[in-house]
């Protein structure tokens, strides 16, 4: 999906004299070297503009510069040219999707019946400026821009079959330094207009020159209005935005009387707002694009290497890497430092506060930490989080998004094969295998090459194999993903999965679920349940193994009776019965990210981990930030086949009498033990009705608004650190209620086994539903609920049954990954 880009041309850019310079030179070379500089910058497309009033050769300059540019950088290009024979020769010999500047009413549909058919035929985007001569000119207000926008909008889709997602509008923005009271209000106009085109022309995008709005103050001034600006407007919708990366500051990191100040310009907001303004930038002296002082002279060496890594500053990471080693070891560094201070740099990305240059330009800082930091690490085997090959479909030339991926996964512990740009299905196949990858992540920019993903996952279903795959690119959606799932030939879905990632750090989300094996296949039936319902196709038949087939599980040695029949709500569990509960290794590795530190290095952080987990536990109770609570109930229950019939717990109270009232159908192993879950229980037909115990339990929404408010404070060390805790006191609520059951049941503590939904013996999420039915306090008492997906609300709860059998195991259903994946 576009973010703000940056532009870069010979007229309105800063760069433009330069450029002018080179043109008039013939330096072409020069030329190039620009635009890859701007590139480097953050620059996601290049605005290309080549007239000169010196020369009346721009038809042919501009096939020089666009054949130029297309083989020596990758962003893509837009042709900035009032004639139209200029922008038809500019396309006719540049290989990508350009898009073509300038376009307006200006002159009525004069030019506009020119450009048209020329994009039209090249398969080019449009850049409407909302001028029309019919309505006085340059559109100043928000109706006067919808409606310019939507009088385009009319004759490119209806007279020249363009798509709306071919369009995009500038919707004008106009200086707030000339203090005349009739433009005071011109940037709430702007906003007003991008928000209003967005929402009245679905599918169609933006475009902004950010810079006018401040033409005319001093230089401070502009670059701090500009950003905050640009913030606004990309909060109202705004997709690509003409800006010079260098001078524009993240949102968060203008000083707060700066933004109010801007803001109070922006949103006209007072009659002396530009006057205050203007004044406040005349007696401050603020630094364009930086600090007047070093902000990070009074932090630890800690704090300032992550401060470097979020605010994009390589200098002097090394020396701060080195004061780091002095107190604790290289892989602390880089879970407790590093890793938190990119998740930092992900977390304001997804929150708007982050462009995405800047988010190129910290992985580029964690990408020199991380390899200082090498040199301090252990080669060890086996620590690698996982195996994935990356790579640009065949035929697209461009790979900044997939560059990105691979930094990203790369620093969070991932080892990644990069086989690079205009890669063919049968190479990226045989990569897989070669390095015996986990994943393949496929990348496109155009929607012609966005093709070839579809293809790649066909073939890896024609020859058996089962690797996930992840796609991303600005040329495809969630509904492409969704589209890709379904195989061509069965119309069935590929197995493993496809996940459309929206940028690099959904991908990193996406493969750790992949990596969790007690996650994966709960995830893959999500994302074919929402593609179901999205594309209204049906759900694939739930597969039955080897009905009627029963394991070697004998008879469980006593059926215990229930102290009472049907559902009970326990609305208070104290923390002090449940902390004891806590499985410590799960927490300390998997929840608190140190499952890779061994030796003297894990006992040091276990022994900190310790502290903080006494600590936490203290604040928790104080402040009761965890409410624990469950429902749980016992169910007559019999096995039919691989199914577990439950009877309607009501009658069988009051007169013994077996009505069906829901039913649970388990896979079953292929081969082997055959075990199911089923097995466990006494059958149908055996004079005997067991017993089957459910329960859901909660650490309650206020766990999910104390992670919130943290994550809102920006705490997002303290947010990761409970959210784990959070987890597993879930967990531990869980082992609290079971053993309550099994002391109910009358039977030792350590007998049976608990199972929740999501794991092999019972992969079926949507059974939570049936869970729901049959416990109704979850709702009622509980204030709980389920996603479309069927997972639990709120997060840090479980599902599970109570299987009380003495021989209960867990195993997984299938031999091996791949053909329990592919169905063999």
């Amino acid at each position: 999906e576009p973010r703000p880009n940056a532009g870069w041309g010979a007229r309105e850019q800063p760069g433009s004299r330069k450029i002018k310079q080179l043109l008039l030179a013939e330096d072409y070379n020069g030329i190039l070297e620009v635009a890859r500089q701007q590139v480097e910058s953050g620059a996601h497309v290049l605005d290309v503009c080549v007239a000169l009033t010196e020369r009346d050769d721009e038809r042919a300059t501009m096939e020089k510069v666009v054949k130029l540019l297309a083989m020596g950088v990758e962003a893509p290009l837009m042709i900035d040219t009032t004639e139209p024979e200029v922008a038809e020769a500019a396309l006719a010999v540049y290989p990508g999707r350009g898009i073509i500047n300038g376009n307006n009413l200006e002159n009525g549909r004069e030019r506009i019946d020119q450009i048209l058919p020329i994009a039209g035929k090249h398969g080019a985007a449009v850049l409407s400026m909302t001028i029309d001569k019919d309505l006085g000119g340059m559109a100043k207000t928000a109706d006067l821009k919808v409606e310019v926008a939507r009088k385009i909008h009319a004759i490119a889709t209806e007279d020249y079959g363009l798509k709306p997602e071919d369009l995009i509008f500038d919707a004008l923005v106009f200086t707030l330094a000339t203090g005349d009271a009739e433009m005071a209000g011109s940037a709430i106009e702007t906003l007003e207009g991008i928000r209003r085109i967005k929402a009245e022309l679905p599918g169609v995008l933006t475009c902004l020159g950010v810079s006018n709005v401040s033409f005319g103050l001093g230089a401070a001034a502009r670059a701090v209005l500009n950003s905050v600006f640009l913030f606004q407007a990309v909060q109202h919708g705004l997709d690509m935005a003409i800006v010079n990366p260098a001078h524009i500051t993240p949102y968060a990191e203008i000083p707060e009387d700066q933004r109010r100040l801007a803001e109070d310009l922006i949103f006209n907001r007072h009659p002396d707002a530009l006057a205050a303004y203007i004044q406040y930038f005349e007696e401050h002296d603020v630094q364009v694009g930086g600090e007047a002082s070093d902000p990070t002279a009074e932090m630890s060496a800690e704090q300032a290497l992550h401060w470097h890594i979020v605010h994009r500053k390589k200098e002097g990471v090394e020396a701060l890497i080195d004061d780091c080693l002095t107190r604790q070891g290289a892989v602390t560094v880089l879970n407790t430092v590093l890793l938190p201070a990119m998740k930092e740099v992900g977390d304001k990305f997804g929150a708007g506060e982050l462009i995405l240059p800047f988010v190129l330009q910290s992985a580029e800082v964690m990408k020199k930490a991380v390899a200082y930091l090498e040199n301090f690490l252990e080669k060890a085997e086996g620590t690698s989080k996982g195996v994935v090959v990356l790579a640009t479909v065949y035929g697209d030339v461009h790979d900044i998004g997939k560059n990105l991926v691979k930094t990203i996964l790369s620093n969070n512990g991932y080892t990644v094969h990069d086989l690079g740009k205009q890669v063919p299905v049968n190479t990226i196949i045989e990569a897989a295998q070669q390095h015996n990858a986990d994943a393949i992540g496929l990348s496109a920019l155009l929607v012609s090459t966005s093709k070839q993903m579809p293809l790649v996952v066909n073939e890896l279903a024609r020859r058996h194999l089962a690797y996930p795959v992840l796609i991303g690119g600005a040329a495809i959606n969630r509904r492409f993903g969704y589209r890709a799932l379904f195989l061509e030939e069965s119309n069935a879905p590929y197995a493993p999965g496809v996940f459309y990632c929206t940028d690099a750090f959904e991908g990193l989300a996406v493969m750790d679920r992949i990596m969790d094996p007690q996650r994966y296949p709960a995830f893959v039936q999500e994302v074919i349940e929402a593609a179901s319902r999205e594309l209204e196709r049906p759900l694939p038949a739930r597969k039955t193994r080897a009905t009627g087939t029963r394991s070697a599980t004998p008879p469980a040695p006593n059926l215990p009776p229930p102290p009472f029949w049907g559902p009970k709500t326990v609305q208070n569990i104290f923390l002090e019965s449940v902390f004891p509960h806590l499985h410590k290794p799960e927490l300390f590795r998997l929840s608190w990210g140190a499952k890779n530190t061994h030796g003297a290095e894990w006992e040091k952080l276990q022994a900190e981990f310790e502290q903080r987990l006494l600590q936490m536990q203290r604040e928790v109770i104080r402040q009761k930030t965890l409410h624990p609570r469950a429902v749980y109930g016992y169910f007559p229950v019999q096995a039919a086949g691989d199914d577990l019939i439950l009877y309607d717990w009501q009658a069988y109270a009051a007169d013994g009498s077996l009505h069906e009232a829901e039913r649970f159908r388990f896979p079953r192993q292929p081969d082997g033990d055959l075990l199911c879950l089923s097995d466990y229980f006494a059958p149908v037909g055996s004079a005997q009705v067991d017993v089957c115990p459910l329960q859901i339990v909660t650490v309650g929404e206020v766990a999910t608004e104390h992670f919130d408010r943290l994550q809102n404070a920006e705490a997002y060390s303290e947010a990761y650190f409970f959210h784990g805790l959070a987890v597993q006191t879930a967990e531990a609520t869980a082992t609290t209620i079971n053993q309550h059951i099994n002391r109910e049941l009358g039977i030792p503590l350590e007998r049976g086994l608990r199972y929740s939904w999501g794991y092999p013996a019972c992969p079926d999420l949507e059974d939570h539903a049936l869970v729901f039915r049959l416990l109704p306090g979850a709702v009622a008492d509980l204030g709980m609920a389920l996603t479309d997906a069927y997972q639990l609300v709120p997060e840090q709860s479980t599902a599970a049954m109570v299987v009380h059998h003495p021989a209960a195991r867990y195993f997984s259903v299938g031999v091996s990954r791949v053909e329990q994946l592919m169905g063999s």
